[in-house]
């Protein structure tokens, strides 16, 4: 099991093994809980972030139906998000979610 110090400034640095495991990045946000005599840090993505991957993943619908009517373009990102959250409400396996 790793050791890390709190600094001066009540910083701690998490081990580059288990960033690599967890799939944290310089940037992302953690949150922290107590459970009794421990500190508990979990993942958190803010709104933005989950937004801009949102995006990033609509591009190639927008880009295959440049040319539909409006209409027609929203019905197929209504199915698009539909088929993600169907997708979700299916058990995965362990890991980082997304």
């Amino acid at each position: 099991m790793p050791l890390v110090k709190i600094t001066r400034s009540r910083q701690v640095s998490i081990p580059k093994g288990l960033c690599e495991e967890m799939g944290l990045q310089q940037g992302d946000y953690l949150e922290i809980t107590r459970a009794g005599d421990q500190l508990v840090l979990r993942p958190k993505v803010l709104i933005d972030r989950a937004k801009a991957e949102l995006s990033q993943l609509l591009e190639p619908v927008w880009e295959r139906n440049r040319n539909l009517d409006p209409a027609a373009l929203d019905a197929e990102v209504r199915q698009a998000v539909d088929e993600v959250r169907a997708s979700k409400d299916q058990p995965q396996s362990r890991g980082r979610r997304r």
